[in-house]
Parts: structure tokens; C-alpha cells; sequence
């Protein structure tokens, strides 16, 4: 009773405190022209080091404790067009990062010259910097939601905004999409997943740092229901594969305080896909 007693005030804690948290994105930069002719890539000399700059010097948020946000972006750069005065890349666009939010955009398009300031404050509609701040806010609110209960809303509301002037603008391509991403993972049937990217990393702490079989079984429990109920409402959710496939192999982990099977049968239930990893997981209960 007292285990469980102390789990519900640590849990009503995490519940009740929204905390804040000064975020560092710490990116590793890479951008691949593979088939452009050298004219165009003389253009782009400087380009990666101004995406790198600006995505790891920007302030993205004034608060009070300071979290590295680690990711990976690749640019891929497949085209070059004129409209007008300006030129137009056509590119691919990937970004991941530790705990699985991993995106990968196949059509974006932006403009850029050699003498371009990459202004963090700026009035107008930028289709490179707004979709570089689209995906870093992406990817710092699903990180943020590890560290506390839906504390990555003020990020995704940033996302939000910026697909919504997106598709105001001149650069429409792909907006609407972007914009329909960030629905997705905040719509009311993928709460549920957005509570188990807390509940699952406070499982591992438990496993890994400090040791506490009985936290681990309640928070088990508690993870595969929330995941069932995001599968029975949204079985082909692009938010729950993406997940899935982030941190299929760490179930086990979890798994291995549990008295029974239950939890193990239920997964093999709910992501097929990764049956057999669930099948080999070791659970104490049934050895």
C-alpha cells in the first residue's frame, strides 16, 4: 500500500506541475546536393554551416532550467528552379532525435541566395528559416513531453502557427500537411500516446537509474493501456507506427518486472509488426 500510495503522489506531482525548461537544440547539420551542377552548388557554399548555426544559436525558449535537445537533420537538395528573381530548391527534409521523433518530409521548397541573413526575428514568411523552426518546435515538444506531462503544447502551438501562415503564403507546398501533422499528435484520441512518452521514460528511469520493480509494474500497466486505447481509436496512426518503431526493442526492459504475460500478449496485440521482439521479452513472473 505505501508502494503504491507513493507512486500516485509522484504521479499527481507530475500531473499537477507543469514545469519549465530553457531549451538548447544541439543539431548536427548535414545537406547533400546530389545531383546539382556546380553552378548551383558554388551558390550553396556556406549553406550548411548557416543552417547549422542558426538552428543551434537560436534562443528557443526563456525559461528557467536548461535541457539539450539533441537531433539530426539532412537536407537533400534534388532541384533548382527559377520563379521570377528567385530560386527555388526543391529538397527532401529528415530530422530525428533520441527518443524517436523521427520526420521525414519528401517535398519542401525554399528559397536562398549567398548573401542571405538568416534572421531569427523577422515580420514575413520565410520558407526556409519557418520550416527550419517548423521541425526544430516538432521535435523540442515531442522531447518535451518526456520531461512532463504535455509540456511540449507551447511548441507545438509554435508549429501550429507557422504551418498556418505556411499555407498563407507564397510557399504553400506542403503546409497543409505539416499543419495536419501537428494535429494529429495533439488531436483528443493521441492524448493517450502523448501521456505514455512521460509514463514510458519514467519506466526506464526506474529500471535503469533507480531500480524499482513495483514503479515499473504500475507504470507498465499503465503504458500498454494507453497504447491500446490510442491503437482501438487510430490503428493506422502515423504518430503510434512512429513511435513504435522508436522504441519496439526497449519493451523488454520494461517487461521484465511484470508478474505475468499479460502485457507482453497485449503488445504483440497492438503493433504486430514487432510481434516476435515482444515474444522474446523475459518476464519474471512467467520464468
Amino acid at each position: 500500500m505505501k508502494t503504491k500510495l507513493s507512486l500516485l503522489m509522484f504521479l499527481l506531482a507530475a500531473i499537477l506541475i507543469n514545469p519549465s525548461w530553457s531549451q538548447r537544440f544541439s543539431c548536427e547539420v548535414k545537406v547533400d546536393m546530389p545531383r546539382l551542377d556546380p553552378n548551383v552548388i558554388a551558390d550553396l557554399t556556406d549553406f550548411q554551416r548557416k543552417v547549422s548555426d542558426y538552428l543551434n544559436n537560436k534562443n528557443w525558449s526563456d525559461t528557467d532550467q536548461d535541457i539539450v535537445v539533441k537531433s539530426n537533420a539532412n537536407i537533400i537538395i534534388q532541384t533548382v528552379t527559377n520563379r521570377g528573381s528567385e530560386k527555388v530548391y526543391l529538397a527532401q527534409f529528415l530530422i530525428s532525435s533520441p527518443s524517436g521523433e523521427n520526420f521525414r518530409d519528401q517535398s519542401v521548397e525554399f528559397t536562398y541566395f549567398p548573401a542571405q541573413s538568416f534572421e531569427a526575428f523577422r515580420t514575413q514568411f520565410d520558407p526556409l528559416l519557418d520550416l527550419l523552426d517548423f521541425y526544430a518546435n516538432l521535435v523540442i515538444a515531442g522531447e518535451m513531453d518526456t520531461y512532463g506531462l504535455f509540456s511540449g503544447n507551447t511548441f507545438y502551438d509554435r508549429c501550429q502557427d507557422i504551418a498556418n501562415r505556411g499555407q498563407l503564403s507564397n510557399y504553400g507546398t506542403g503546409w497543409k500537411r505539416r499543419a495536419d501533422e501537428v494535429i494529429l499528435i495533439t488531436d483528443a484520441d493521441h492524448v493517450a500516446l502523448r501521456e505514455v512518452k512521460f509514463y514510458y521514460y519514467e519506466a526506464l528511469y526506474f529500471v535503469e537509474r533507480q531500480p524499482n520493480p513495483e514503479y515499473v509494474r504500475q507504470f507498465s500497466k499503465g503504458i500498454v493501456d494507453r497504447l491500446a486505447n490510442v491503437a482501438n481509436k487510430r490503428p493506422n496512426s502515423a504518430a503510434l507506427k512512429r513511435f513504435f518503431d522508436a522504441h519496439y526493442q526497449e519493451f523488454c526492459k520494461i517487461f521484465q518486472f511484470d508478474a505475468d504475460r499479460q502485457n507482453v500478449n497485449r503488445m504483440i496485440d497492438i503493433n504486430a509488426t514487432h510481434s516476435d521482439t515482444y515474444r522474446n521479452c523475459s518476464v519474471r513472473g512467467s520464468q
